[in-house]
Formats: structure tokens, sequence, C-alpha cells
């Protein structure tokens, strides 16, 4: 039996098991590091690292759980596995010794390893790694347009720049803390962040799980409107033991929603790039990336940008519902990753 066939026709309870084991690889971890009671404040330091291995959950759970479907995915996922801890393993021990307040203050040997090791990713989770397969399916991932590539990098970080002009109308506070020190400089923390926030911000450790594995899971079975918003559901309420301590953007049970609401728009758009791409992990890894990366660089009115950036993604996130081939019935001119074409030709 193919492997795509094998996962597909047990779908279900695989979509159960992952996730059950990305909460209990996650949650227990995160509770035990004892970070969550600084309210996502604190250095980056061992009790950091140690909740690190918690935000690598989700991806941890698909490379287990696709591993069980077929000899072929399991090699696929023992090769993926020293790849994916190798972020804990190097830049993550040394930022933790270093201990910084901010990732744009990191030391230079920590900051080149982060960098290597995120040249390193990158190259793993792209295309140009033809014996890489999708979690999910089994099918080696399509090359994406180079459009789609560049837009997942530069897409959301323009809206949320622009969500950052709206939110200083009023006041007329336009500052970047982290980046006044010259061109050079700039440009090196800008990269020192991104890098960071790919290996260790939570793109490699959610978005194999979440677009490698759940939403083509999910495609097997649903329409991509209905797939994005579970995902966007499930991505949401995974946050639950961060949100409910340290909150997002309000308390206890009030921010847990929040997030959901954040996470469902978001997810559109991410399912969005995921088929308009053929189904490239690397693009859902940089388009991740792209967004966290904001919240390192040291924008003014932070909190306020934020609201604003999230009415900009449900305007984005209709527009595409309403315009874009891959969220209707008919077959429209989209790169689809080459799994289950009934479903994502609609």
């Amino acid at each position: 039996m193919e492997a795509s066939d094998r996962i597909g026709s047990d779908s279900s309870s695989s979509v159960w098991t992952f996730l059950i084991l990305t909460c209990v690889l996650s949650w227990p971890i995160w509770i035990a590091s004892e970070v969550l009671s600084r309210g996502g404040f604190g250095p980056y330091d061992q009790r950091w690292l140690v909740a690190q291995v918690g935000v690598f959950g989700p991806t941890l759970a698909a490379l287990i759980v696709s591993g069980f479907a077929s000899r072929e995915l399991r090699r696929n996922s023992l090769r993926a596995l020293p790849f994916v801890l190798a972020p804990l393993l190097v830049p993550g021990a040394l930022i933790a010794q270093a201990a910084p307040s901010k990732i744009a203050l990191l030391p230079p040997v920590p900051a080149v390893a982060t960098l290597i090791v995120g040249v390193v990713i990158v190259a793993f989770f792209s295309p140009l790694n033809r014996r890489l397969l999708l979690p999910a399916t089994g099918e080696p991932q399509r090359p994406p347009r180079a459009r789609w590539v560049v837009l997942s990098v530069v897409l959301l970080p323009a809206l949320y720049l622009a969500s950052w002009l709206v939110a200083a109308l009023r006041t007329g506070e336009l500052e970047i803390s982290t980046l006044q020190d010259g061109a050079m400089a700039s440009a090196w923390i800008v990269l020192v962040c991104f890098a960071h926030n790919l290996l260790l911000g939570g793109s490699l450790g959610e978005e194999i799980g979440w677009r490698g594995f759940l939403l083509p899971a999910l495609l097997r079975r649903m329409s991509p409107l209905a797939a994005s918003v579970v995902v966007g559901v499930v991505w949401g309420l995974w946050h639950l033991p961060v949100d409910l301590t340290a909150g997002f953007g309000l308390q206890g049970i009030g921010a847990v929603v929040a997030r959901v609401i954040f996470a469902v728009p978001l997810s559109i758009l991410f399912t969005w790039f995921f088929l308009r791409s053929g189904g490239s992990m690397l693009v859902a890894l940089l388009l991740h990336t792209s967004i966290n990366v904001m919240g390192d660089v040291g924008l003014s009115r932070f909190e306020a940008t934020s609201v604003v950036f999230f009415f900009m993604v449900v305007v984005a996130a209709v527009a595409m519902l309403v315009s874009s081939p891959v969220f209707r019935q008919e077959s429209g001119p989209c790169d689809r990753p080459s799994a289950s074409p009934s479903r994502l030709s609609t």
C-alpha cells in the first residue's frame, strides 16, 4: 500500500493521535519549565530552552504519527529528526548560556551559529531536498515558484508595517528601538532575529505539524475553508497554557478566545499560501517566521499595531476567500500539492 493511501484510509485516527500527542509533548514541558509564570518576559536562559522543547510539540508529533504510516515515511521522519532537533542542541544551547534579555542583543558566537543552522534548515526543508516527503501524504514537495517564496517573506511584514503607520497616526510615534545603529548593524539584527524565529520562535517547531501534517490530512475530508478554520482553532487552542498564564491581549479565558479569533483568519492566509505554492513546507516556515520576527525588532506602539494588523489580516483573508480559486468549488489556475488532487482543486 502506498504511504499516501495508508494515511488517507485512516486519516481520522491519525489526526486525533496527532492532536493528543501535540498537547502531551507541549503542555507538561511548558508547565515544568516554569517559564509561564514570567508572563512572556525574562531572559533567554536554561528555563527558556526547556520551554522550547515544548514548542516543538506539533512538529515532533507530526513526524511520530507519520512515521507509523509506512516504512518510507518512517525513514523520512528519521531523516528529518536531526535537523528538527539541531536548533535546540546548537544555537539554543548557546543562546541559553548567553541568556540575553532580547534576541537583538545576542553575542556574536550564538548569533553566527543561529544564522548557519538557519541556512541549513532552509536548505533541508526546501524542494532542493528531493528526498523529503510531506509527513501527511508521503508525497515529495513540488518546487514553489519564486514569487511565493518572496511573498512569504515580505507580505505579512508589509501588512504589519502598514498597521504600525496607521497605529501611529494620532501620536506620530514611529520608532524601531533595535534598528538605530546604521544600515549594516540593522541588517545584521534583522537577519539574526529572522533566523532565530525560524529555528526557535515557533516556525520550525510548529509548521511541520500544522501545515506539513494537519492541513493536508484535513484537506482529504473537507474544503480548504473548513480545513483552515479547524487548523486555526487548533493552532489557537494549542497556546492555551501560555494564554491562560501570560494573556493574549486579554486575560484568562478571554485571552484564549482572542488567540483563536486571531488564528483563524491567519490560518486562511497560510492555507492560501500553502496551496498556491504547491504544498511547500519552506513557504509555510518562512511565512510563520516573517510575522513572528516583527515582535523582535522593537516597533513602537506594538499592542496598538497588533490590533490594526488583526483587522488587516481579516480583510486580506476575506479578499482571498472571495477572489482565489483555492477557496472556490470550481478548479482554478493555482499550483497544488500532488496529493489528493480532487480535494485540493477546490
